[in-house]
């Protein structure tokens, strides 16, 4: 298999950092390019990184060739405080990077999502992620994959009180969640989209529910 190189958008973030250390460690990839606000403590001679202003209205990215995109970009309603600026970095600011991907005639895009997204639903979290996936779709991106974890485990920046409690209940008792609801760590989230990258069909769209990134998980 060829060696790729990849963009990766939200690197910084809880899955992001995973996808860029599992990266580094994959010999089917032979450079990163991260797209960062500012510049992180990651040092390698794979990683290149990119300071990116996201507030643009397009994106652009000059005298840069990538096989794949992998986005994890995403905030709370905490951080952000308002609806609006919360669509602005899980709405469109994936279909922006999408958007610049079909420009760099990138041949696969994964992204986060969540599960239970929907356009139609009554959660407002789970309507901007479906509204996220469908505006993708649109897109007839070559190739699309789509990853709807449940509630992620992993070491965050940041407190959040909702997810550290379900972690800790996760831990003490797993039998209280439902399998398809079932907590995934972020390195198994993480594994996912960088499979589908290197190892996928040629299904345009191919969407990768909680219970199989479980399974990928087990199988790695």
């Amino acid at each position: 298999m060829k060696a790729k190189t990849i963009i990766v958008a939200g690197a910084s973030g809880l899955v992001g950092k995973e996808v860029v250390k599992q990266l580094i460690a994959d010999p089917h990839c032979k450079e990163i390019i991260s797209l960062v606000r500012k510049v992180s403590e990651t040092k390698h001679e794979k990683v290149k990184e990119v300071l990116y202003d996201y507030t643009k209205s397009e994106y652009e990215l000059e005298n840069v060739e990538a096989d794949g995109m992998i986005i994890c970009i995403g905030t709370t309603m905490k951080k952000v405080k308002t609806k609006e600026r919360f669509k602005e970095v899980d709405l469109h600011i994936p279909v922006k990077l999408a958007k610049l991907a079909i420009k760099l005639d990138i041949q696969h895009i994964a992204v986060i999502s969540a599960m239970g997204a929907s356009p139609n639903s009554s959660f407002f979290y789970n309507r901007v992620k479906g509204e996220m996936e469908k505006q993708l779709i649109y897109l007839q991106l070559k190739n699309l994959t789509i990853v709807r974890p449940s509630l992620l485990i992993g070491d965050r920046h940041e407190f959040r009180f909702g997810e550290k409690l379900a972690e800790k209940i996760f831990s003490a008792m797993p039998f209280a969640f439902p399998k398809k609801y079932k907590p995934i760590e972020s390195t198994d989230v993480a594994r996912a989209m960088i499979k589908s990258i290197f190892h996928h069909s040629n299904h345009q769209v191919n969407i990768i529910e909680n219970t199989d990134i479980h399974q990928l998980g087990r199988n790695s």
